[in-house]
């Protein structure tokens, strides 16, 4: 064995303490093993947090078989797939138990259509259903977080609750730094900055495994410029997200898999906030409502569904195109416009995450525009000629293209019909002025590329074969590898953190 001087000693270390981590600690307790939480950041939650708390879950193990596999369009082998679907069919039960720690109340969603309960027209669609944990006594939020939240806050409190109910020690303010391993690449431990210690590393060991649930790369622009096609990408995610899992796993050897791929958007970025703000709209687009603005490139015209089958997730993507003649990315940034009564229509934003860092966005948009984030014009040309002045458009929108485009979506909705279908439902006229413009760019909500892993939650080296006594679990190099499910990465922190924690604690101690 490597010749290690062992400052802390546990069975079983889970770095990152979101719903994942979490999950994994509690599984490998109640297997039996003495489990160390450590947590880079001030507070627990990390992107579980800011979720808006609706876990899917499988009703129907052989129907969802076939839709994850056709969601994961043949990257994601077999294998996978059916340890993924059966750990997801698993959870609900699972949530039921845990609730009962802190009495917290969990409501399955009503049967709806399918598209409202699945997004994608994928066979096994009717699958999958939903919960949320949506009341504990006594629990509003946390105080470090903004108000405009929905569940994510109540779902993590119900883990936290059991974690702290079972005794098991958490280190916030303690990042993972570095994997170590013997000679025969067996993980050891790990290597963790001391909280409050002004740089002191510590070497802990774990008899059996380490978890990783250090969540993704959004915070870290070497990985984004790297891995993402489009540039540049903002995140909406936690700052303590830098993609150290990622760097960790690949220093031993492992396989990274669909570090292209991420949860994502369209929205706004302002150097006043470090994290980004992402358009309002999410859910499936049979909910009826009235999407007020169309998005338009640097040229001003059209080029997507600005409300795709997963709005919060698919309109990142037309963004991404680069165009060498110009050279560069007409589509990055992009055009939101509006007009007067889509201004009044209600926000087009609703920022979350750490009090710190969140920003009220008024209900008619109003204090937006007084602070510059929105453009406002008599005139649609009047409008462009202010869009031609912001330096990343380079003054090549056009406001007779921009003009004839806002015409050509009237008639759109007049007719009821777009070709580039934009549901009817969703369509709303640009016709009262004053009109507006907002800057939108390519905005991630959480990635999904890391460490490959197996079934059994073990991470992969190059040639996909286990390195010993590694795990990986949530968002760290998630199962969603072509197309994203809407709640089915907190679906997935329940079942990766179940997997990996039952599997590190089965292990052999190594000394």
């Amino acid at each position: 064995m490597a010749n290690f001087v062992w400052d802390m000693e546990t069975d079983v270390v889970v770095a990152g303490f979101g719903n994942a981590g979490g999950v994994a600690s509690i599984e490998a307790h109640d297997a039996g093993s003495r489990v160390l939480l450590l947590e880079k950041g001030t507070y627990p939650g990390g992107a579980s947090v800011l979720a808006g708390g609706s876990f899917k879950f499988v009703k129907n193990y052989g129907e969802a078989v076939k839709y994850f596999t056709t969601l994961s369009s043949g990257r994601v082998d077999g294998e996978t797939i059916e340890a993924f679907t059966k750990g997801m069919s698993e959870i609900l039960d699972y949530a039921q138990d845990l609730a009962k720690t802190d009495k917290a109340e969990i409501q399955v969603a009503r049967e709806r259509t399918p598209f409202a309960s699945d997004v994608y027209p994928f066979p096994g669609r009717d699958s999958l259903g939903a919960f949320r944990v949506v009341h504990i006594p006594g629990f509003k939020s946390f105080p470090w977080l903004s108000g405009a939240l929905n569940w994510g806050p109540a779902g993590f409190k119900m883990i936290w609750d059991n974690v702290e109910a079972r005794g098991i020690k958490v280190m916030t303010e303690t990042p993972a730094q570095r994997l170590l391993r013997n000679s025969s690449g067996d993980i050891l431990g790990l290597v963790a900055l001391l909280s409050g210690s002004k740089g002191r590393e510590i070497n802990i060991k774990a008899k059996k495994a380490v978890v990783l649930a250090c969540g993704g790369f959004e915070q870290n622009e070497f990985m984004r410029l790297q891995y993402l096609q489009g540039k540049p990408f903002y995140s909406m995610a936690p700052l303590t997200h830098t993609g150290d899992g990622i760097t960790m796993s690949q220093e031993v050897g492992a396989a990274l898999w669909h570090m292209w791929h991420v949860h994502g958007s369209y929205g706004f970025k302002f150097d006043e906030y470090p994290l980004a703000f992402r358009h309002i709209f999410s859910g499936p687009r049979n909910m009826h409502r009235k999407m007020s603005w169309i998005v338009v490139d640097k040229r001003g015209r059209r080029y997507m569904d600005e409300y795709p089958p997963a709005p919060q997730d698919l309109s990142h993507r037309p963004m991404e195109l680069y165009d060498a003649d110009m050279p560069g990315y007409p589509r990055i940034p992009s055009y939101m416009i509006f007009d007067e009564e889509g201004r009044k229509a209600g926000p087009i934003s609703r920022p979350m995450g750490l009090l710190q860092y969140y920003y009220e966005w008024s209900e008619d948009n109003s204090r937006e525009v007084e602070r510059g984030w929105i453009l406002k014009a008599n005139t649609i040309k009047a409008l462009a000629q202010k869009i031609r002045k912001l330096p990343e458009n380079e003054g090549v929108i056009d406001g007779n293209v921009l003009s004839e485009t806002v015409s050509e979506w009237n008639e759109c909705v007049d007719r009821g019909s777009d070709p580039l279908m934009r549901p009817p439902q969703t369509m709303a006229p640009l016709k009262t002025p004053p009109f507006y413009a907002a800057q939108v760019w390519p905005i991630i909500t959480n990635t999904q590329g890391g460490p490959m892993h197996n079934g059994k939650q073990q991470v992969l080296d190059v040639r996909l074969k286990p390195i010993p006594r590694l795990y990986a679990v949530g968002e760290l190099g998630s199962f969603f590898a072509h197309l994203y499910q809407l709640g089915g990465n907190l679906g997935e922190t329940i079942s990766s953190g179940r997997i990996a924690g039952r599997n590190a604690a089965r292990e052999d101690p190594w000394d």
